[in-house]
């Protein structure tokens, strides 16, 4: 799920800045307002995070990879104007801060006992899967264009959510 939901989001979200040049022809001060409110976002993510985990690891995480679907879906269709790109954005950002917050218990939970070890693991392969996605989404930006990389985060995240749907019934992280 890990590999799945940071290749995808990490392949998106390397190319946010030549898809907002191409798709609004977004200035380097929109940019960086639109990644400000990312941040923002991730923020109130955590925060939104912090409750629901508790009632549902799992539901937390599926319900956030399906807000970070349906954010990139918004970034394709109503990107094309600023207001939509800030709606979009902002979804994506509480989104990500959801569905990390989730992971972190869901390791947790999955090795309560060596917690340490499975967060360096945990850690490993989400570094390599930052690089790998930003390769993948450069080789779709390169050859397709770079919208497909928006899709190809779409198709990766959405396989996370599936691999969370049907996989662990576990509801609650370990105390």
């Amino acid at each position: 799920m890990v590999v799945f939901f940071v290749l995808g989001h990490f392949g998106a979200y390397t190319f946010v800045r030549p898809y907002l040049e191409e798709s609004t022809s977004a200035t380097v001060g929109f940019i960086t307002v639109v990644l400000i409110v990312f941040g923002i976002g991730g923020a109130v993510g955590n925060f939104i995070g912090g409750h629901t985990v508790n009632k549902s690891l799992r539901g937390s995480f599926i319900v956030g990879g399906l807000i970070m679907v349906a954010s990139l879906v918004l970034l394709l269709t109503i990107g094309a104007n600023k207001v939509g790109v800030i709606i979009a954005m902002t979804l994506w950002g509480l989104a990500f801060g959801l569905v990390q917050l989730s992971q972190i218990n869901m390791t947790l939970s999955a090795a309560p006992q060596q917690f340490e070890a499975a967060m360096s693991l945990n850690t490993m392969a989400y570094n390599t899967c930052i690089a790998l996605g930003a390769l993948i989404g450069g080789l779709f930006a390169d050859h397709v264009g770079v919208s497909s990389a928006v899709w190809f985060g779409i198709v990766l995240v959405a396989l996370a959510v599936i691999l969370r749907a049907v996989t662990g019934r576990g509801t609650a992280p370990a105390s």
